[in-house]
């Protein structure tokens, strides 16, 4: 079957490049030499495709293609540093590529077009309708990877094997030196590395002595260490498809996109890996349809019914709680998963704990965690002291925390990770994104 599907692979290929037109264009961006591909009337409404990481480039859009070029006039480019275009040592960051994405499709069109973007397509999709929003007709966003904090993103790369992001299939000097990057972010000791992690993929000498000039290196780094503020801004439908067991850029990273971008919607392919664009193609081109053909709406949040007052756990590992009650204390319990819970208070103490698309709303200590390590995210919390902390590990992204007294209070030594978080109270009002460390009795 695999064979079989290689094949047919090819031949989709092959016919799409023979109805294809080719150009090679010169951008001055990255001062690149770019392959594009055309496909379709000009006349027609406009869909643009942004690749991710990988050698494969926009070949990864074939079936989309194939599918599309009746009816609209579609683009595609090997993005620079990938596939037919030039690869050198260059700057490759989503702003940038952000850049050459405009001055490319600036060539063939004027108009309001489709934007879909794929991995690090995806991020630099959000990049470019950030910059460009009148632009984009709609926002199509596939497993985006990046928009976590480099700290907590780099935590689950580690996890899940640093080689499933960058596509180096030998072990290599650049290897070890992407290992020992990734682990200096997470463990929050850069001193083989500058102070300013922008500064490896802005600095020529840097590039060079670190990755060896290799694109992809340089562009996963580039990836990891660009910022996404102001996403909440963003008016433009957008669609988020995720592949519910991605192992490279993970599914809490479609619930922050979703919670931040107010006309978006996330929908969610089960067994489905980073690319759906292959794995779930059926699926996939569905969704392709509609996100062109459909309109796109928030859909509203609802909660579980609260059927009970409290709950208590103990001693409880590889739990997915449904949550429906009012309060909950969770405590020597490992991988305990909290979602879609609308609650009162929540008590964590020795646990690993993670809160996905939460509320929690309490007239007095709306959560409180001790010794204990915490993943939070789309979530918002509401209280008096909204988060009681003592010595525990936080990571926390697109959390909402709104307090009357104290937003965060810090007992013992804490350390948390702000991705996009929100802080709303009397000592301060401001989003964070940033890793932190928390002394005893402070505050936010």
């Amino acid at each position: 079957m695999k064979i079989y599907n290689k094949f047919l692979a090819i031949f989709i290929f092959t016919i799409s490049i023979a109805n294809a037109d080719i150009s090679f264009i010169d951008e001055p961006i990255l001062n690149s030499n770019m392959y594009v591909e055309t496909h379709g009337n000009p006349d027609n409404e406009v869909v643009v495709f942004v690749h991710g990481l990988g050698d494969e480039a926009s070949t990864i859009w074939e079936s989309s293609i194939d599918k599309l070029k009746e009816e609209y006039f579609v683009i595609t480019f090997d993005l620079p540093g990938f596939g037919k275009s030039s690869k050198q040592s260059a700057e490759y960051t989503p702003s940038k590529y952000a850049l050459v994405v405009d001055y490319i499709v600036s060539q063939y069109t004027n108009k309001p077009f489709y934007l879909v973007g794929h991995s690090m397509g995806g991020a630099i999709s959000l990049k470019y309708t950030q910059l460009y929003e009148s632009k984009v007709k709609k926002l199509f966003l596939i497993d985006a990877a990046g928009i976590l904090h480099k700290d907590a993103y780099s935590s689950f790369l580690i996890k899940t094997g640093i080689d499933k992001f960058f596509k180096i299939e030998e072990p290599s000097y650049i290897n070890n030196k992407m290992s020992d990057f990734f682990s200096n972010i997470s463990n929050g000791l850069n001193k083989l590395m500058p102070p300013n992690l922008d500064d490896v993929v802005k600095k020529d000498y840097l590039r060079d002595s670190l990755f060896q000039s290799n694109p992809t290196a340089i562009a996963a780094v580039g990836l990891v260490t660009e910022t996404f503020f102001n996403i909440e801004k963003i008016k433009t439908p957008t669609l988020i498809l995720w592949g519910e067991k991605d192992e490279v850029a993970p599914l809490r990273t479609g619930y922050v996109l979703n919670k931040l971008i107010p006309n978006s919607t996330l929908k969610i392919i089960e067994g489905s890996g980073h690319v759906p664009i292959i794995d779930s193609s059926s699926i996939y081109l569905d969704y392709l349809d509609k996100f062109l053909k459909d309109e796109i709406k928030k859909e509203p949040k609802e909660f579980n019914k609260v059927i009970s007052n409290s709950v208590e756990l103990r001693y409880q590992n590889n739990l997915m709680l449904d949550c429906n009650s009012k309060s909950i204390k969770i405590i020597n319990s490992k991988n305990v998963q909290l979602k879609n819970c609308n609650l009162e208070s929540l008590y964590i103490q020795d646990s690993t704990v993670s809160i996905i698309d939460s509320n929690i709303n309490s007239k007095g200590t709306a959560l409180k965690v001790i010794n204990s390590k915490i993943n939070i995210t789309a979530t918002d919390i509401e209280g008096k002291i909204a988060i009681d902390t003592i010595g525990s590990n936080l990571d926390l992204a697109a959390v909402n925390i709104t307090s009357s007294e104290v937003s965060i209070l810090s007992r013992r030594i804490n350390k948390i990770i702000f991705t996009l978080t929100t802080i709303r109270g009397p000592i301060s009002n401001k989003i964070l994104h940033r890793k932190i460390v928390m002394q005893d009795n402070n505050k936010l």
